[in-house]
């Protein structure tokens, strides 16, 4: 009889061949290494569970149809690491069903069926401009002009309620503990739909992690709430966790919270002005690491790094 795996591999790869998608475009598509799937398909490795949560997803009735299934699915939305263990999501979890029930409209968080799916197709991503725009209007919307460093500790937004996870209430003093102790560096947010329409939301923040990395955590996990982005299914396989990732829902997230949190007129002025990542950052509160990823995203590396340019002479 067919292992799991076997019956997992065996209906992808039936898929992907009907649609006619290489490996390399299903990559593309489920967010799973080509490498990855090129290996689970000569039969050399397995999936993680991460990635067999994305390709049950994708395979959809194709995966009951070959008998392949998960359970105990919760939808949230959330920010750790790739490698954070199983027993850390469970943690996770329970924390979330707590807020709800103590905060929200209780529901089972865990058992609730998929919400519908009216995300746009890839070629109806915001572009670069538009996440600029849409940055410098939260700005605007805050008053603030480009030149003034944001406090997103400080941002309030409708319908969400931002929960230090060391302030955290209705949470019991072990789970508390444990989140802000030995397993604070596997997860920095997660953002917990406090009702069945997704109107009100409650966002555990991990307060452990410096301020700087706060300020532009929070700010991802708004904009998450506010563009409508899909919640992270979470799933348990085999007794371990596994969770769906949107590679362009998190770009944008994150895109938006640099943006957010360091504004294209400020950053270019700061780079004319030879103005370095440390000096930057400590202008706008927030790490040098974002001001690099910021200069980078804005084409302005080259002039940042004082590099010259100039045709050879004959």
């Amino acid at each position: 009889m067919p292992t799991t795996d076997e019956k997992l591999v065996h209906a992808i790869k039936k898929k992907r061949e009907a649609e006619g998608l290489s490996i390399r475009a299903l990559s593309a598509a489920i967010g799973v290494s080509f490498s990855t799937l090129a290996r689970i398909e000569r039969g050399e490795g397995q999936p993680d569970n991460n990635s067999k949560i994305r390709l049950l997803q994708w395979l959809g009735a194709e995966a009951e149809a070959a008998g392949l299934s998960f359970d105990n699915v919760a939808f949230v939305h959330f920010r750790a690491g790739k490698n954070i263990q199983s027993s850390t999501v469970h943690t996770l979890l329970t924390a979330a069903e707590r807020l709800v029930q103590s905060i929200g409209r209780p529901s089972n968080l865990r058992a609730q069926e998929a919400p519908e799916d009216n995300s746009p197709t890839n070629s109806d991503w915001l572009s670069k401009e538009e996440l600029e725009q849409a940055a410098a209007k939260f700005r605007a919307d805050l008053g603030l002009s480009h030149n003034e460093a944001l406090d997103s500790l400080r941002v309030e937004v409708d319908g969400v309620r931002v929960i230090p996870v060391g302030k955290a209430d209705c949470l019991e003093a072990r789970t508390i503990n444990l989140l802000r102790g030995k397993v604070s560096g596997e997860w920095s947010a997660m953002s917990v739909p406090l009702d069945p329409d997704n109107e009100g939301w409650a966002v555990l923040l991990n307060d452990t992690h410096s301020v700087e990395r706060q300020r532009v955590t929070l700010l991802e996990e708004f904009w998450h709430i506010l563009l409508g982005h899909k919640l992270t299914k979470i799933a348990r396989i085999a007794d371990a966790y596994g969770r769906t990732y949107d590679k362009a829902e998190e770009h944008d997230a994150y895109y938006l919270a640099s943006a957010t949190l360091l504004p294209k007129a400020a950053v270019v002025a700061a780079v004319t002005k030879k103005r370095s990542s440390e000096q930057i950052a400590a202008a706008f509160g927030t790490s040098s690491e974002l001001v690099d990823y910021r200069i980078k995203r804005l084409g302005l590396w080259r002039e940042h790094m004082g590099k010259q340019i100039r045709l050879a002479s004959d």
